[in-house]
């Protein structure tokens, strides 16, 4: 058989594991992964992708290589390819909701582990109160810069890294050493890593 066509065949079984790994890059922050970290990943998406098709439908392939003398052939099953598809996204969502959610809780409770399913605690501190009551995204904040001053205003984004270290905040205001209250005209104000920021202060309503 050519080996482009093994090619294929591989490329074909790969690309579930493979898509589910890419959605959830997307849509997580986690440390940083080599190029080797995301393979494996991906391989063992689709080996768990493939494990849970295969408890469900032992006996329907989701595609067919045929071999023949002539020419080699792929024959697609739309609805088995559907459940294939399905299962992929629930693997997916699966490991979002492990990272975003802290999935590391339960490990923790028993003594497994002390480390979260986060990149890093600024992720654990803005994440982990966006699933309290005050959700981080609209908590009042006041942050203090290296220069002294302070900055209060409603939460709007927060960058993905530490390192980023960016917040933008919404209905601003700057606040003196003498509690004095400057109100910033606009929008908002972005604190960027170059703002120095020392802390900040998650206020009640």
């Amino acid at each position: 058989m050519p080996t482009s066509a093994v090619a294929l065949q591989i490329f074909l079984i790969l690309l579930p594991g493979f898509a589910a790994a890419y959605v959830v890059q997307i849509l997580t922050v986690r440390g940083k992964q080599t190029d080797l970290d995301k393979v494996i990943e991906a391989l063992l998406f689709s080996f768990a992708i493939y494990i849970t098709y295969y408890v469900f439908h032992s006996h329907q392939q989701p595609l067919t290589f045929v071999h023949s003398a002539q020419a080699d052939s792929i024959e697609f099953h739309p609805g088995n390819l559907l459940w294939l598809t399905a299962i992929a996204l629930l693997w997916a969502i699966a490991m979002i909701l492990f990272v975003n959610k802290d999935g590391t809780r339960l490990l923790r409770k028993i003594g497994i582990t002390e480390r979260t399913s986060r990149s890093s605690i600024w992720n654990d501190v803005f994440q982990g109160i966006q699933q309290t009551k005050d959700a981080s995204v609209g908590s009042i904040v006041q942050v203090e810069l290296s220069d002294g001053r302070s900055v209060q205003g409603v939460v709007g984004f927060y960058s993905d890294t530490a390192e980023e270290c960016s917040i933008f905040l919404s209905d601003a205001r700057w606040i003196g050493a003498e509690d004095e209250v400057v109100s910033i005209p606009g929008p908002g104000i972005l604190l960027t890593k170059n703002a120095n920021i020392v802390s900040i202060s998650f206020l009640d309503p």
